[in-house]
């Protein structure tokens, strides 16, 4: 539609200025001694327009030759990008295909042409470190850490920090990867993935005050499996109360966190070695506060460890039977639990009542049949004379699995 205005518009012009030259008698007289030239107005106006354009013409046409080794210079340079700029791409999908060879030839293309040499340098390094070419991935991590220091790119120097640190704890060098890490927090970049990476290094270095923290830090923000985190527990207060006396304990149970200490796997944890040394009323206390927080059949068994001496008639012996008390109102609630009844069992028996353990026993050898209960069966069978029994239990004991 438009084009077909511009025609008409263009054949009305020509007949206007056809008929303004019909009825234009003015013309146009050039004197240059001895001769002169005349001609028509309608006629010079046309020359007039016709040099002009014709001047016009020439005038770009000359620029147009004097730019060209310009132009060809900017082609040139924008096929260069343009090719670098595919060399990073590919790169990057390489990368993502698990073609690390060639990833890191198009990593070096892109870094020795100029597109994103930060970006390319790191690339690079990770591709060498699949390879397992250590030294030239920390010679592309150099390379990084120049082009970040020349850019003065925070993020750029942030993502090789943690690119650094996440290659060194991937190769088990956790110091090093510690040291980056704490770089990065100094920065301010303190992010969900720097802290999971830090705990997975602490854990390995067995820096537990330290990976106690970070673990805390993530659960809070749901940004750890509970399992991980309660893992990570368990670890770390295994190594804090496995070795020490009984002073040096007390000390340590007052320094973990009330809300830790509800925890199953670790209040066993911290039970059995406060066992280990001789704290029984400390692990009695501890495991009855975590199973009134949640119940878990192993650590009630565990509780009939915690030995007050029944049977003798001094004040343990009064401390043995609140223990037994205790135990036994747990069984409103899990009356078929057979980590509960095995305790129960045991505590019996250990203050000589015979009946109610041999009751307790079996029937968590019902419930659970299994080597402890065996073994529990046939020592209280030994201690009250039925040795046939005893030894039928502990042929039982001595076939079951595990």
């Amino acid at each position: 539609m438009r084009g077909l205005f511009w025609v008409l518009a263009l054949f009305a012009t020509a007949v206007g200025l056809s008929l303004a030259a019909r009825y234009n008698d003015g013309y146009v007289l050039i004197f240059v001694n001895p001769k002169r030239i005349e001609f028509s107005l309608t006629l010079f106006v046309l020359l007039i327009v016709l040099a002009f354009f014709l001047f016009h013409f020439f005038i770009r046409a000359a620029a147009y030759t004097l730019g060209l080794p310009e132009r060809v210079r900017a082609f040139r340079a924008g096929r260069a990008r343009e090719k670098a700029r595919h060399s990073l791409f590919d790169a990057l999908l390489s990368t993502f295909e698990g073609r690390y060879a060639r990833a890191a030839k198009s990593a070096a293309r892109a870094h020795a042409a100029g597109e994103e040499p930060g970006l390319a340098a790191l690339l690079a390094a990770r591709a060498e470190h699949r390879m397992e070419h250590f030294g030239a991935r920390d010679e592309w991590l150099q390379h990084a850490a120049s082009a970040a220091a020349e850019s003065g790119d925070a993020a750029l120097n942030h993502a090789r920090l943690m690119t650094a640190a996440e290659l060194l704890a991937d190769q088990r060098r956790d110091t090093e990867a510690l040291a980056l890490l704490a770089e990065l927090n100094q920065s301010g970049a303190r992010h969900i993935a720097t802290q999971l990476l830090a705990l997975r290094s602490l854990t390995r270095a067995q820096r537990w005050d330290e990976a106690l923290k970070v673990a805390h830090r993530l659960e809070e923000h749901k940004a750890v499996h509970p399992a991980v985190a309660g893992k990570t527990r368990e670890l770390a207060y295994q190594a804090w109360f496995a070795t020490g006396d009984a002073p040096e304990l007390r000390e340590r149970l007052r320094n973990v966190p009330r809300a830790d200490r509800r925890y199953a796997a670790t209040a066993r944890t911290i039970a059995a070695n406060l066992i280990r040394a001789g704290l029984m009323k400390e692990a009695a206390e501890l495991i009855e506060s975590a199973l009134d927080h949640e119940w878990d059949s192993e650590l009630a068994a565990l509780y009939a460890d915690c030995d007050f001496g029944g049977g003798q008639t001094d004040g343990l012996s009064a401390e043995a039977a609140r223990q037994l008390e205790r135990a036994e109102g747990w069984l409103g609630s899990h009356a078929r639990d057979p980590g509960l009844l095995l305790g129960l069992g045991r505590l019996c028996a250990r203050q000589s009542l015979w009946g109610k353990a041999q009751s307790f026993l079996e029937q968590s050898a019902v419930i659970v049949p299994g080597r402890p209960v065996w073994l529990e069966l046939a020592r209280l069978c030994d201690a009250t004379g039925q040795a046939d029994a005893a030894n039928r239990y502990y042929r039982q004991a001595a076939e079951a699995p595990g």
